[in-house]
């Protein structure tokens, strides 16, 4: 069988979600199936394990961050190897491929979509207006997200995000992880985030004041940096059963003394794709409280692997916590079973085969 020659474009090989699920398919691709190279448009590499792998990895930084001679340098690089399918990854990255990829009668897969707004800003709107009409394939990791950005029907294709055991495989010990983090309560409930306007760390607060006013067994950690880290840290008053970490390199290790998973999310202002965090909730066992809107319906089960709330709900927020803390059982199962989908749903395998099979069928077409 011929190699398919599949060339990849994305930003930087950063610590970001989209970075790592691009790492991990080439490391899935099958090599003797797959010829890959993969062009980065910064030198920023957090994956190190990259440079072990098969594929050959290029450089084209920008002089400026919307450089016009990427598409000079990016044509000549498709013109010698010829890809046959060109994967872009970003939205900038999707806007440079495309007159390229038309130009050298290449498949273009445009993967620009991660997220699933309410509504798109002006920059999500240009990107797209430039990017879809030369793209084959529309990837999102939602189905939500090709809904929100109004992807034609017979370009969707969704690729779920992946999750790596053995991220989770050498975690620390939760005592030594409470003690750093000087909880003393049975329980702890939990937030892995950014402090940006895209998450809603109020109604997490809000909602803590309430149940610590009325249970003394139970601490809040809030995991992440950002700008409203400081105002959201003052609004709860310094209390010590609501913890702020700052940003973490063992955040796996901190969910693993979380007895629930929460993510809430502003939906006037973003809307998720599928989220990492609560994939990582869910991977250790977790029950997940979760802001209904976006792609995070695809992931949790309502009522069977956790509950979806409406946004900016910090009383209903306050309730499925005690519900799930006044319930072992419940909370173990639901636990359990998120567990489970994601090893049989958004496994790595199952995210590498999604792809295969995309790619797959583009070749079909050029039959």
């Amino acid at each position: 069988m011929n190699e398919t020659r599949i060339l990849y474009i994305i930003d930087e090989l950063g610590p970001g979600g989209a970075e790592r699920r691009l790492v991990q398919l080439l490391k899935g691709l099958d090599p003797a199936r797959f010829s890959t190279k993969a062009v980065l448009l910064t030198d920023i590499v957090h994956y190190r394990e990259v440079y072990e792998l098969e594929t050959e990895i290029i450089t084209l930084e920008r002089k400026i961050r919307k450089d016009p001679s990427i598409f000079l340098r990016l044509y000549k690089i498709c013109r010698r190897w010829m890809p046959h399918i060109v994967h872009a990854w970003g939205s900038m990255p999707a806007v440079y491929a495309g007159p390229v990829a038309k130009l050298l009668g290449i498949k273009l897969v445009n993967a620009m979509i991660a997220d699933a707004p309410a509504r798109l800003n002006r920059t999500q709107k240009l990107r797209s207006l430039l990017a879809f009409p030369f793209s084959d394939v529309i990837q999102s990791n939602s189905r939500a997200g090709l809904e929100s950005y109004g992807v034609p029907e017979a370009k969707r294709h969704v690729v779920h995000n992946g999750f790596d055991f053995e991220r989770i495989g050498s975690l620390k010990e939760g005592g030594e992880v409470r003690d750093e983090l000087r909880v003393t309560t049975r329980f702890v409930a939990g937030m892995v985030a950014g402090f940006k306007f895209q998450k809603d760390y109020d109604s997490l607060v809000r909602a803590a004041e309430m149940l610590i006013g009325r249970r003394t067994d139970i601490s809040f950690v809030c995991v992440g940096d950002g700008p409203d880290l400081e105002r959201i840290k003052a609004s709860a008053g310094g209390s010590d059963r609501i913890i702020f970490t700052g940003k973490r390199s063992d955040v796996e290790s901190i969910i693993g003394v979380f007895d629930i998973g929460i993510l809430l999310t502003d939906l006037d202002r973003h809307g998720e794709g599928i989220s990492n965090s609560i994939m990582e909730y869910m991977a250790l066992g977790k029950p997940v409280i979760a802001t209904n809107g976006g792609g995070t319906g695809e992931l949790v089960v309502d009522g069977e692997t956790g509950y979806l709330i409406p946004q900016k709900s910090p009383g209903m927020l306050a309730e499925r916590i005690d519900l799930l803390l006044n319930n072992d059982r419940l909370r173990k199962e639901m636990g359990a079973r998120g567990r489970k989908r994601i090893q049989e749903e958004f496994s790595i395998e199952e995210m590498v085969r999604g792809h295969t099979e995309l790619y797959e069928r583009l070749l079909e077409r050029r039959r």
